[in-house]
């Protein structure tokens, strides 16, 4: 009789992500509006009002930001070996998403991460911890990149060091317009389109590619 062949655990089906992240994300918010708005008082969606931005302007900043880091992600994709294994990685751990299951992901990370880092945290640390709103801004960005790491550390580590960057440039938008529009906007179209470029697998080579000339 034959030895069976080596089994390795397939991921789970999207479908168990997807659940997977709206129960995440959904004690995510759970813990930010307790601690934040219950315990301490915090207004989590509106901070201040102190450059009297207008609400078009919020959602431009928001969706420029999130437009230009989509881009700049192609452009790395196509010009670096570490950005195609990073996308790679994620393909085998997400499996095939569908748009209904990347619009799930993309709101509920968008939302609940942005009322939690931004309009808890980030305004806790500013206003109640270190009475500075840029000493607020750095921890609040390193701890959001510090959740942020994959299961193989080394491969995932420029998507950790990626999320110190976005996580502050969101805090910089929330901290100039006051509010968490401009990163929830931010936040939500690179997880949209970045996921949704994620699912979109490219095809699979045809016989005659695999074997070569000869």
């Amino acid at each position: 009789m034959s030895e069976p062949s080596e089994q390795h655990p397939s991921p789970p089906p999207a479908s168990a992500y997807t659940t997977m992240a709206v129960v995440f994300y959904g004690l995510m918010l759970a813990l930010a509006i307790l601690l934040g708005s219950v315990w301490l008082d915090l207004n989590l969606i509106e901070w201040h009002d102190q450059w009297e931005t207008a609400r078009w302007l919020d959602v431009v900043l928001g969706a420029g930001l999130g437009i230009a880091t989509v881009v700049a992600s192609r452009i790395l994709e196509k010009t670096t070996e570490w950005a195609r294994t990073l996308t790679d990685e994620f393909r085998k751990i997400l499996g095939r998403l569908t748009p209904t299951q990347v619009l799930i992901f993309a709101l509920t990370s968008g939302i609940a991460e942005e009322v939690f880092f931004r309009g808890f945290l980030q305004q806790a640390l500013s206003e109640l911890v270190f009475y500075n709103d840029w000493i607020g801004l750095v921890v609040a960005s390193l701890i959001f990149g510090l959740i942020h790491i994959g299961p193989d550390r080394k491969k995932f580590l420029p998507w950790t060091i990626m999320a110190v960057v976005l996580g502050f440039l969101f805090g910089l938008l929330y901290l100039y317009t006051g509010n968490i529009l401009a990163p929830v906007i931010a936040h939500f179209t690179i997880n949209f389109f970045n996921l949704m470029h994620i699912a979109a697998r490219p095809q699979d080579p045809t016989p005659s590619s695999e074997s070569g000339d000869g």
